[in-house]
């Protein structure tokens, strides 16, 4: 069954990470206050401070952003399956 996606607020980025958790973000989430590098810049900025080491993989085709903890990244099946629940979530709005 695909979940419903939720937004984390870019504060809160770090601790779902902490948690083990990873981020796939719609790049149409970053609205008009960030492009894609400076949200990046950000989010990396909040999770140095919080102790967590981020990687950021764009995925271009899908117009998404995986953000994961170095130290506890996803399988590609758990990614493939957040895309596809992205992707489900994005089909759902344009209908």
């Amino acid at each position: 069954m695909v979940t419903e996606p939720y937004l984390v607020s870019l504060e809160a980025i770090a601790g779902e990470l902490l948690r083990g958790k990873w981020c796939v973000y719609l790049h149409e989430w970053l609205g008009d206050d960030f492009d894609l590098p400076g949200w990046q810049a950000e989010v990396a900025a909040h999770a140095e401070r919080s102790g967590v080491e981020v990687c950021f993989v764009e995925i271009p085709r899908k117009d998404m952003t995986l953000v994961a903890n170095v130290r506890a990244l996803p399988s590609f099946e758990q990614v493939t399956e957040s895309v596809a629940a992205l992707e489900h979530y994005r089909g759902r709005r344009s209908a």
